[in-house]
């Protein structure tokens, strides 16, 4: 295959990938665009949502912040009405933090992305899959090899 053909198979195939990209943000962004969270708040909130009904020190961790800071995040979220916080049934001494029906509305909007790219895959053809199996896998064994080498994004 000439450089031409590489080059224009390569920009279809990202516009591709830009357009399912685009369909999958959509719900993440209607949560988004419906909230008034900073990052770190959105962040918390997935972290809250993906580990059940963690302790702040959790949270902390898996943002990779100070306790206080998870803390104050925390705080923001149970005044908005989208957290709240209750004693754990073993331990009372452990304050964990639970999603809100609506804190838990908009996590379900944020996992809805790759649910539906699931849902979507799952309606192709066996020799689509195939064939995307073997192209993701050569675009995954890029990157990896990219990691390797340490190479720096290019940005055009």
């Amino acid at each position: 295959m000439d450089d031409t053909r590489i080059k224009d198979s390569a920009d279809t195939a990202f516009e591709f990938m830009r357009e399912i990209f685009h369909g999958i943000s959509r719900q993440q962004d209607d949560a988004l665009l419906h909230t008034e969270l900073s990052m770190a708040q959105v962040k918390a909130l997935v972290a809250i949502g993906k580990t059940g009904e963690p302790p702040v020190g959790v949270v902390a961790k898996e943002l990779n912040i100070g306790l206080s800071a998870a803390s104050q995040i925390v705080e923001r979220l149970v005044r908005a009405g989208l957290v709240e916080r209750r004693p754990n049934t073993s331990d009372r001494r452990v304050i964990q933090c639970h999603l809100s029906d609506e804190g838990d509305q908009i996590w379900r909007k944020f996992r809805a992305g790759p649910q539906i790219l699931r849902q979507w895959l799952q309606q192709l053809t066996v020799d689509e899959l195939t064939a995307l199996e073997k192209g993701l896998g050569a675009l995954a064994q890029q990157v990896r090899n990219s990691r390797r080498e340490g190479d720096d994004m290019k940005w055009d």
